[in-house]
């Protein structure tokens, strides 16, 4: 068979033609794609440039809040121009958008929106100016090092300390274990904090982050609370405390409160005692009271309307919610004081064996970089108080430990307004025999004291703690307080508690534009 030269090539002109095609085609195709992509692409740049923005409006409102403690201060816009963060000239002249509007009590809602080209993001964020600290969520905060000695010691709920936290001779954690640094005798606890799996102890998280501890060296902001919120201490329908107790005439600034079961005290609302606060006996409201000094529990305090029980049947979160809710309108009073919070009869041997054995010989200052004690960091123990960083209570003042003098009334009880008839002496109102205290116990000093059969219904956080008892001693956490409900703009209880950050973002999620 033959074929000519002329058809052989004009096959091959048919092929490269094909090829010529096919190729071109595909470049458009690739070309297309790459575009679409880039657009894409570029799209998706100019989208996550506009949350950022969107974002940073929320953290100017942020700024904002915490520099005034409201909304009028919040910028209703801000204009950017690049300052080479993107390295992108689209950023000039860009408009972020800021609304806020006051939703009760010290929450705000922030809206904030950004722009770029064809790309807008929106968000919303509820931020909470003096927000309560994350340091409630536990029945037990220490600020150094915590301790759990004794069979007898039962926490019901989590508990943690930011330094060190050592346990012996298995005391029960029903709840998880939080240490700043190492958990000691981890292997001695019994109760959910015990439980092992793949070797490990589950719920033992040493090395956690330090949460920041409130202060209350100035108690301003607070009187400035209790005046607008018009916090009340009563008895018997007689008013004891309006607001601020210790700037009018006849007001000594110390205080004795003592309730009975005919005749509770009635605290609603946050309230200032300048000095010293002695209390004891029927409790009953919501609000918190703050002593510029030392809060001395000479008795047992009780709810008069307590919870219908002292904790949820189990923990469930489902379970735990309804019990709050059950309860959202019982009785809950915190105590807060300046100084420290003195439990029983100081005045007695217990106490003597106490304060030397333990109080006295862990109130120094001189921690170091870290503030926490025993931790043989930059500059502890060397005898020098680096204010920067060891002063722990911001008062300026070097404290080497704790003395009598601490521990002591400021003023002879006789000085007290509402003293009893009859009481000359301290110890004619306190006494050792505590068996019960219901309520929130704050101090950033020390709190320390005797007891017997001792049951809290509540929390105690303190910077060191010193608290011993005869056979037992039970804490019972009471979930009200537990920053959860904190992401809920109209949250269950506001007592007023302390605070140790200026503002928070508790919730934010973004809108369609």
């Amino acid at each position: 068979m033959h074929t000519s030269r002329a058809s052989e090539q004009g096959y091959t002109l048919l092929i490269m033609m094909t090829f010529i095609v096919v190729f071109v085609t595909m470049t458009i195709g690739m070309l297309m794609l790459i575009n679409s992509e880039y657009h894409a692409s570029r799209l998706q740049y100019e989208s996550m440039k506009a949350l950022y923005l969107a974002e940073a409006g929320i953290e100017r409102a942020k700024a904002a809040i915490m520099a005034t403690g409201g909304i009028g201060a919040v910028p209703s816009t801000f204009q950017l121009s690049d300052t080479g963060v993107f390295n992108d000239s689209q950023l000039d002249g860009v408009i972020v958008n800021i609304s806020a509007e006051a939703e009760g009590g010290n929450i705000f809602k922030v809206t904030a929106d950004a722009t770029v080209r064809n790309s807008k993001r929106v968000v919303v964020a509820y931020i909470i100016y003096n927000p309560r600290s994350n340091v409630f969520d536990y029945p037990y905060f220490l600020n150094n090092w915590g301790w759990f000695y004794g069979s007898g010691i039962t926490a019901n709920g989590d508990v943690r300390s930011n330094g060190r936290f050592d346990f012996r001779y298995g005391p029960t954690v029903e709840g998880e274990i939080y240490a700043g640094q190492e958990i000691g005798g981890g292997e001695n606890v019994l109760g959910k904090a015990g439980t092992v799996q793949d070797g490990e102890y589950i719920y033992q998280h040493p090395n956690s982050p330090i949460l920041e501890m409130p202060n209350l060296r100035d108690l301003t902001y607070y009187e400035t609370r209790a005046t607008a919120k018009e916090g009340v201490i009563s008895s018997g329908g007689t008013t004891i405390v309006s607001g601020v107790y210790g700037d009018d005439e006849g007001e000594s600034g110390n205080i004795v409160l003592i309730g009975t079961p005919d005749q509770p005290i009635e605290i609603n609302g946050p309230v200032v005692v300048r000095g010293d606060v002695v209390i004891r006996g029927n409790v009953t409201g919501q609000g918190t009271i703050y002593a510029g000094r030392n809060l001395y529990v000479a008795g047992n305090i009780e709810y008069d309307d307590p919870p219908n029980t002292s904790r949820p049947s189990s923990d469930d979160i489902e379970t735990i919610n309804q019990w709050v809710d059950d309860n959202a309108g019982k009785d809950i009073v915190g105590f807060a004081a300046s100084e420290n919070i003195v439990m029983g009869d100081y005045t007695s041997g217990n106490w003597q064996w106490l304060a030397n054995n333990y109080l006295f010989g862990m109130g120094s200052e001189d921690v170091g970089q870290d503030g926490i004690p025993d931790t043989d960091d930059t500059g502890e123990d060397d005898g020098t108080f680096q204010a920067g960083y060891e002063d722990l209570d911001e008062d300026g003042v070097f404290d080497e430990n704790y003395s009598w003098t601490d521990v002591q009334t400021g003023a002879d009880i006789t000085a007290f307004n509402n003293v009893p008839e009859g009481v000359e002496e301290f110890n004619d109102i306190a006494t050792d025999n505590i068996s019960k205290i219901e309520g929130i116990f704050y101090t950033n000093h020390s709190l320390a004291g005797w007891g017997n059969r001792i049951v809290v219904n509540g929390a105690i956080i303190s910077k060191d703690e010193a608290v011993a008892s005869y056979y037992t001693i039970t804490m019972n956490y009471d979930e009200r307080l537990h920053s959860r409900y904190n992401d809920d703009p109209n949250w269950l209880i506001d007592l007023e508690l302390p605070f140790s950050e200026h503002a928070e973002v508790v919730g934010w999620w973004e809108e369609a534009p």
